[in-house]
């Protein structure tokens, strides 16, 4: 059966265990994170096609992201982390930070979590803020611990105003950290428009792998 159909009907079901189970049969040495991640996203992203086709619930939708979160959690902590400190630790002189937004009217926050664990995963010290948390709140908490990127991702079209708020808002900054903007929209809009120079657009999770990747590198 498709990997990505088998997933989606077990986190529906609300199997943890099962599914956990199953995408550990599916990891192997070489499997990298933006490879479980992408799955794990591409079966949220079918759980989603099948709510809009009104052969899911808006209850099996929460229940199915509940389910993926704990499989992020799980993957992060008992593969990647454990994996790391049995290697030898990346130093840096100050570990390059990162900070992630979740946007008023996104429903889940999936998409932040694995890119801040992607980013946690290449040595960098990740920060996330959640939907409620005011521009004012951010803008102050930004001065003050000055990440070297904020992300923010986008996935629904009426959010596009919301965005070019947040670009808006993040360029009134007495520094210039890089913006990094992700989310469905990128893939189906030149968001670049709307974008100023410091800003990069991702549009999938390999993309993100090798922006990090070659970032560390100094490239």
């Amino acid at each position: 059966m498709n990997p990505v159909k088998e997933l989606s009907q077990l986190f529906i079901d609300g199997q943890h265990s099962l599914s956990w189970n199953y995408l550990n049969s599916m990891i192997e040495a070489d499997t990298t994170s933006a490879e479980v991640y992408g799955l794990l996203s591409d079966t949220m992203d079918t759980i989603g096609e099948l709510w809009e086709m009104n052969l899911a619930t808006m209850a099996d939708e929460y229940v199915a992201a509940a389910v993926c979160k704990s499989m992020i959690s799980n993957y992060f902590y008992l593969k990647v982390d454990q994996a790391h400190n049995e290697m030898v630790p990346i130093h840096y002189t100050t570990k390059p930070r990162v900070m992630l937004l979740s946007m008023r009217n996104e429903k889940h926050t999936i998409g932040m979590m694995m890119t801040s664990y992607l980013f946690k995963e290449y040595g960098w010290d990740a920060s996330c803020i959640e939907p409620q948390v005011s521009m004012e709140n951010i803008h102050q908490y930004t001065e003050k611990w000055k990440p070297d990127v904020i992300a923010f991702s986008a996935s629904v079209i009426y959010n596009i105003p919301t965005v070019i708020c947040y670009i808006e808002e993040l360029q009134k900054l007495n520094y210039s950290p890089t913006i990094m903007l992700g989310g469905k929209l990128t893939a189906d809009f030149d968001l670049y428009y709307y974008c100023p120079p410091n800003t990069v657009v991702i549009q999938n999770i390999d993309q993100l792998d090798r922006w990090i990747e070659k970032s560390n590198s100094g490239d």
